[in-house]
């Protein structure tokens, strides 16, 4: 028997006052904080004052509980992993220690999953600048949608990845071995594709928004859409080689490019906007270059005409050539963005 409805599992790594604000919008939660278990999974965190908060939250609260890794991970797959054997819930679902939830998160969530009989219930989120807000578009437009099988509707593989804004039962991964990549990164890309194959009965909500997602660019304070080092850039690789290697062990390659065309243009994007010298741009090309191919033979320019004079260099392993044009196409963004920014004011 299990002891709470919802089980929010949050890897930390130095938190700080982020945590303050996290653990408050769950304290709130509608559905009652009495119902909500909290496992922080801590990476080897070196700041005494997320040590010491922390801490805290464990002595005071019966319903949370703080668990420390020994070894720095530096990848949130782990103490994700770490936190879903722990979880003493019938539904889970996992956050990053720096955003929030609104207030009926959790009540809308897990009273569509218990409607439903649901396996996933994935919502929508709002992405927060410093000065503003935003909802999250998708394909659907505000179209709610209940399935029995991926299939039934191919835009799921659209949806951004993002963990935090999807509910799980527990029992459905347990049962379908599904757990997050470790030591890399698209850890969640992963499960969310494994889960959503697996599914038997997925729910969701375009038109309601659960998560604060925070974006952050400032030197110490970078949200992960900001990160383009080699490491990151190469990280994501290495999870989609797993993701592919995933799709091709059930026969299901039939979908790559519905998983895959969305998260290349965003790692090509990453890429050329980043300040990695040549040599490294070269090094992550052939990282990646067996997939890319895959993906331009079905999709030539990966739909998008900016990259279109990319296919033909993929296609010919010719990586020198690749980056060339990479860097053609950063210094041509940049004449659009300088043009943009002359005639709207």
């Amino acid at each position: 028997m299990v002891n709470y409805k919802v089980c929010v599992v949050v890897p930390t790594f130095n938190s700080g006052l982020f945590l303050n604000a996290f653990f408050d919008s769950i304290m709130y939660q509608s559905i009652g904080f009495e119902n909500i278990q909290v496992i922080f999974v801590d990476d080897n965190s070196n700041d005494e004052y997320t040590l010491n908060l922390l801490e805290l939250f464990d002595e005071n609260f019966t319903n949370v509980k703080s668990i420390y890794l020994e070894e720095n991970n530096g990848f949130p797959g782990k103490g994700r992993n770490t936190g879903l054997i722990l979880a003493d819930a019938e539904f889970v679902i996992f956050s990053d220690h720096d955003d929030t939830y609104n207030p009926d998160a959790f009540e809308v969530m897990y009273k569509k999953a218990k409607e439903e009989n649901a396996d996933i219930v994935i919502t929508n989120y709002y992405k927060v600048f410093d000065i503003y807000k935003e909802e999250t578009e998708t394909t659907f437009n505000g179209e709610n949608i209940v399935v029995n099988d991926f299939r039934e509707d191919l835009r799921l593989f659209d949806l951004d990845p993002a963990i935090w804004c999807k509910l799980f039962r527990k029992e459905f991964l347990i049962n379908n071995d599904i757990s997050f990549l470790e030591g890399m990164l698209a850890e969640d890309l992963y499960l969310f594709i494994k889960s959503l194959v697996n599914s038997k009965r997925t729910v969701y909500l375009d038109d309601y928004f659960s998560y604060n997602y925070y974006i952050r660019n400032v030197e110490g304070n970078r949200s992960t859409i900001h990160i383009r080092n080699k490491k990151y850039l190469g990280k994501m690789v290495e999870g989609y080689h797993e993701v592919d290697k995933f799709l091709s062990e059930s026969q299901l390659e039939q979908y790559y490019s519905n998983v895959f065309n969305m998260h290349f243009i965003y790692w090509i994007t990453s890429l050329t906007l980043s300040n990695l010298s040549n040599e490294d741009k070269v090094d992550l090309i052939k990282l990646n270059n067996d997939l890319l191919k895959k993906q331009v033979v079905i999709k030539p320019g990966f739909d998008e005409r900016i990259y279109s004079n990319l296919t033909k260099p993929i296609l010919e392993d010719n990586y020198e050539k690749t980056v060339k044009n990479l860097n053609a196409i950063r210094r041509y963004r940049a004449i659009l963005e300088k043009f943009t920014d002359t005639f709207s004011r």
